[in-house]
């Protein structure tokens, strides 16, 4: 029963290190985080004004939807700088040590 839900939540080995894609889409989430936190200042103060009901809602809709698109049109770069120092010569150093500890890079 538990390897049935551990297959249907698809539980991956913690030993095997990620692939190229999960660590592209982790890396990409990660961006877009930022760039949340980083344009949130700007937007905040268009929605923050007497008579603005709800504004804080529609402000984060609006800082959501603008780090959407700028992440998904390439972004600000951190995304493929994360991608790849998180990969290449770091994940194969994981795979020729198998003394190493597999959750440190």
């Amino acid at each position: 029963m538990i390897a049935q839900f551990a297959e249907q939540q698809s539980v991956k080995d913690p030993t095997k290190p990620p692939s190229q894609a999960e660590v592209q889409k982790a890396a990409e989430q990660f961006e877009a985080v930022i760039v949340r936190q980083l344009i949130a200042p700007a937007i905040d103060p268009l929605f923050a004004g007497e008579g603005v009901n709800g504004g804080g809602i529609y402000g984060y809709m609006l800082t959501s939807t603008l780090a959407d698109k700028i992440t998904d049109g390439g972004g600000l770069g951190f995304a493929s700088m994360l991608s790849r120092e998180f990969t290449a010569d770091k994940v194969s150093a994981v795979e020729s040590s198998p003394t190493s500890n597999p959750h440190v890079l």
